[in-house]
């Protein structure tokens, strides 16, 4: 049996015998293999939103974000990153950007959703609000943001460099 430990030592996941999905503090080498590897929908809500590259998006948000977390299946394999970038000592600017292999299995799927409630409620800890902005073209995330209970408060209409419809959304 073999549990998932993080660089620091501690278990980061741990269901029984069975491998399950869990996540660890990315590491500089998830980047590239996300970046290269992302939803087709996260890649045009990057480009709509910033007009930044994949890879780009990643690196600043990598630096920029605490904590800065990389999601990963329970057969082992990257599935995206997540994080928060603070923007005072009590809020902070969510994001997650992942591969379609997030999707993709069934089992990693509701493994996720369950852990992104958990991780959640410590995150609403660190920082009590949390918000961003989401592409009104990326269902995914929309419906996601929905289930975990953010509230979505203005409409964008001519959002970023592409000036699309984007939602601002917050979670108190």
């Amino acid at each position: 049996m073999s549990i998932p430990i993080s660089r620091m030592g501690r278990v980061l996941s741990y269901e029984s015998e069975k491998a399950v999905a869990y996540q660890r503090r990315t590491e500089l080498e998830d980047i590239r293999f996300i970046g290269e590897n992302m939803r087709d929908e996260d890649i045009a809500e990057i480009r709509a939103q910033s007009g930044l590259t994949p890879i780009a998006s990643l690196f600043y948000c990598f630096f920029k974000s605490r904590p800065c977390m990389t999601m990963i299946s329970r057969h082992g394999h990257r599935m995206g990153m997540w994080g928060v970038v603070p923007e005072s000592a009590t809020s902070g600017r969510i994001w997650m950007l992942g591969c379609q292999s997030m999707l993709d299995d069934t089992k990693d799927k509701r493994t996720f959703l369950r852990q992104s409630k958990i991780e959640l409620r410590k995150i609403l800890k660190e920082y009590p609000v949390l918000f961003n902005v989401v592409d009104a073209r990326n269902k995914v995330h929309v419906r996601w943001l929905q289930w975990m209970g953010f509230t979505f408060i203005k409409k964008h209409s001519e959002y970023g460099p592409e000036s699309r419809l984007f939602y601002e959304f917050v979670r108190i």
